[in-house]
């Protein structure tokens, strides 16, 4: 986690083991690529992740396509609130194809949806176009242990989801792309080049009903394709957030020693928000409550700063202070610090409100053994003052929440037991989990399985989990004890490394730079973030916990067979082998749209 990983290899190492490299003939693979016989532009949701080099695949001729199949319109629905994503493919045979562009101007209906002109290019907008760029993968992410990884148990190893060694995931804002980028995108032979389409409905003022537009594919010859996009939207709003969730982001270690200013953390904050995520960052003194006033308020989520999207206004719904042990050793000589910083909430009207809003005290990370957390939290709860009194105090452990002398435990993907988890909440603790790990819950690596974090917020929902922490999304400099150092984010996919020997594809980042100011670094040259393909995912499984928890009123029965369909199994119910879920994204796709089926009657 900033990965105190020091401490947490310790336990990771005993419980989980490591893992190696692994020969050839050990890493599970993906059939061989067919060849591509001829050129097409089609399309598929986002559900499933297309590699420039995976040769034909079953979704070009439609099979198992939830939302195109050859010659008909795309076949999209969603709910006011929502962000609707689809791929639009353009493929080649034989022939090279030239400056392609993928274009879709508005959608019309009862309103017209569309983007304004007017806007900076770098805006969040209802209509985003993204081309999908792929990172080298030197290695699958492993350890010490054959097969095991950080993110999954060996004998959950998911096949290699790489091709040629090049796995996509950063997506890149069409309006900045830059030449090494390729767009206007040229397609050789044999290859497959991908748009990803973001389609973010507003959550008021916008009727229900059919909306049609047209998705335009060119190249410098000729006119590729003509796409109908049919688009039906419900009639109630999708909650925001519907599961809640936490990501540290490192403004200053992470964003501005890499990108050369602090400009992009708004831009990073307003992401992640958008995606109906919850940030966390480095409060420890009143300060700090000044400098992320406007993100702690929800103003900075509002027209006047430029956002536009889901969860306008809404304020911090977790706050952290002294992220990963930042206040040390607990003594009496620190909680005036600590009171003034909870009195510049409070003057901002933030309080502890567990449940709708988490404010603590996080004490220590992954050391069980540490007296810090029960020291602090005996500390507090002995002070005179009522709002240090009432500071609740959470640290990360893996062992049983029932005998841990904090007021917030913070485990382990897969050491989570809803069980135990229950007998803790019966005597007043909060239990959360952070993290994955296959075949528990679903993994943040690149190289994992694509379903993965859509997975991880429907098993949230179905096990009632109050809140998922993911350690870090900025971790671009790889610097833990153990790690490699700086490195550029936008050419290789290995992030993380520590002492014990682990290495991952994708851990710690979920965004990538916008610009870089290290020299011989891929730069777009803007103050602002690019998402991954697997905050998107995130992003999907969070809506579609909104969904299972609007039907689940008007329709308990059918919400909880759905979701029995889609999650027989997750967490301390399954100990070994492929995830109990679904890894077709059609699978998905098709469970939302019974969910909004339900709705729509």
């Amino acid at each position: 986690m900033t990965y105190r990983w020091s401490a947490l290899v310790g336990l990771l190492f005993l419980t989980l083991s490591c893992c190696k490299k692994k020969g050839v003939e050990d890493v599970p693979l993906p059939p061989p690529a067919k060849p591509i016989e001829k050129q097409l532009v089609w399309v598929v949701d986002d559900g499933e992740r297309v590699a420039r080099h995976a040769g034909a695949l079953p979704w070009m001729a439609g099979e198992n396509n939830a939302v195109w199949k050859p010659g008909q319109p795309i076949r999209l629905f969603g709910l006011p609130g929502e962000t609707i994503a689809f791929q639009v493919v353009v493929t080649a045979a034989s022939e090279r194809i030239e400056s392609v562009t993928v274009d879709l101007d508005e959608l019309s209906g009862p309103v017209t949806i569309k983007n304004d002109s007017a806007l900076p290019a770098t805006s969040f907008r209802p209509i985003e176009r993204f081309v999908v760029h792929e990172l080298e993968v030197k290695r699958r992410s492993g350890g010490k242990v054959k097969g095991e990884s950080l993110g999954w148990k060996a004998s959950s190893m998911p096949e290699d989801p790489s091709r040629d060694r090049f796995i996509p995931d950063p997506l890149i804002p069409i309006e900045v792309a830059p030449s090494w980028a390729n767009y206007p995108m040229i397609v050789n032979p044999g290859e497959h080049r991908v748009v990803w389409i973001d389609i973010t409905l507003p959550t008021t003022g916008l009727p229900a009903g059919s909306y049609r537009g047209s998705v335009e594919v060119r190249s410098s010859s000729a006119a590729l394709a003509s796409i109908p996009v049919d688009l039906e939207v419900g009639s109630v709003a999708l909650p925001y957030a519907a599961v809640a969730t936490m990501v540290y982001v490192e403004p200053d270690r992470g964003i501005a020693s890499r990108m050369g200013s602090r400009k992009a953390v708004d831009h990073l904050f307003q992401l992640m928000h958008r995606h109906h995520l919850s940030t966390v960052f480095p409060i420890t003194e009143p300060e700090d409550v000044q400098t992320y006033r406007l993100a702690l308020t929800g103003e900075l989520y509002t027209e006047k700063y430029g956002y536009h999207g889901p969860g306008m206004g809404k304020s911090a719904s977790v706050i952290v202070l002294g992220a990963y042990g930042g206040y040390g050793d607990p003594s009496p000589t620190k909680l005036e610090n600590i009171k003034k910083t909870l009195e510049a909430l409070e003057g901002l009207g933030l309080r502890d409100e567990p449940l709708r809003r988490d404010i603590f005290l996080y004490a220590a990370d992954e050391q069980c053994e540490s007296p810090t957390g029960p020291g602090w939290r005996k500390l507090l709860k002995h002070n005179n003052n009522p709002l240090l009194r009432s500071l609740r105090v959470g640290h990360t452990c893996s062992e049983s929440p029932t005998g841990q002398q904090v007021d917030l435990v913070m485990m382990i993907a897969s050491a989570y037991d809803p069980s135990l988890v229950q007998q803790a909440r019966s005597m007043g603790k909060h239990v959360w989990i952070y993290n994955g790990e296959l075949p528990h819950t679903g993994t943040f690596l690149t190289d994992g399985w694509y379903a993965s974090l859509r997975a991880n917020a429907w098993i949230q929902q179905k096990y009632d989990i109050e809140r998922w922490f993911y350690w870090e999304s900025t971790f671009w400099t790889d610097g833990n004890r153990g790690g490699h150092g700086p490195y550029d984010p936008l050419l290789w996919s290995e992030t993380f490394h520590n002492a014990q020997g682990d290495h991952c594809n994708g851990d710690g980042v979920l965004v990538y730079p916008g610009k870089q100011v290290v020299e011989g670094y891929r730069t777009l040259g803007f103050d602002g973030v690019l998402s991954s393909i697997r905050l998107k995912q995130w992003r999907r499984g969070i809506s579609d916990a909104g969904y299972l928890q609007l039907v689940q009123k008007i329709d308990r029965e059918t919400s909880d067979r759905i979701m029995t369909k889609m999650i027989p199994g997750a967490l301390q119910q399954v100990s070994g082998g492929i995830p109990l879920w679904p890894r077709e994204g059609a699978a998905w796709t098709e469970a939302r749209r019974e969910l909004f089926d339900k709705l729509r009657k």
